[in-house]
Formats: structure tokens, C-alpha cells, sequence
């Protein structure tokens, strides 16, 4: 009986790993800074970013966009890579820089 339990709890262990670890899709990594807000737009890294217009940030793989908080203030709403996980024998590829999305981590099968 006592074998018996510890291979179902084994089972139960690697079911939910997987179910927990390995997701085909990861979720994207938000993240958020304000910015000064002047002639309608957000004054951004050096740049003037139209209200809802998205700039590539392309150093770090992300994407940034401009949301206006009040007269004087913006909100950058940067899109990053989230985690990517991938079972054997399959590998995930490394972030690189570039545009985002195409620089971040892909799962790739034989």
C-alpha cells in the first residue's frame, strides 16, 4: 500500500508541474513609469511619444506606449518578454535585441 501511494503522489508531483511549468504561451511582463506630459505628449528616453503610440525600445526587447495621466503627467506602459519554459526536447531560444516581440524567447522542437 505504501508503494502504491508514493507512485500515485510521484504521478500527482509531475502532473501538476507540468500543468504549472510548462504553458506553450508565457504571459507578457508589464511594466510602468510616468513621464512628463507636454504639447500632448509624453516626453519619453529623450523622445515625444504621440498619446497611444507605441515605441520600440530596442537595447532592452520591449515596447513602450504613451497613456495620458492629466495636464502635466503621461504614463508609459512598457511590454516586455515574459518567462518561457519548455519541456525536453524542446529548447527555448535566448532574448535578443530588436523589435518586440520578435526578440524575445521561442520555444523551438526537433
Amino acid at each position: 500500500m505504501e508503494i502504491k501511494m508514493a507512485k500515485l503522489h510521484a504521478c500527482f508531483v509531475i502532473i501538476t508541474a507540468v500543468t504549472l511549468f510548462l504553458p506553450d504561451v508565457s504571459q507578457q511582463a508589464i511594466q510602468y513609469e510616468y513621464a512628463l506630459f507636454k504639447n500632448g505628449m509624453c516626453q519619453f528616453n529623450g523622445d515625444s511619444v504621440n498619446v497611444k503610440q507605441s515605441v520600440n525600445d530596442i537595447k532592452n526587447c520591449m515596447r513602450w506606449t504613451c497613456y495620458r495621466k492629466n495636464s502635466t503627467h503621461g504614463l508609459m506602459q512598457g511590454a516586455s518578454c515574459g518567462v518561457v519554459v519548455a519541456a525536453p526536447p524542446c529548447k527555448v531560444t535566448p532574448r535578443t535585441t530588436g523589435k518586440y516581440a520578435e526578440c524575445c524567447p521561442r520555444i523551438v522542437c526537433p
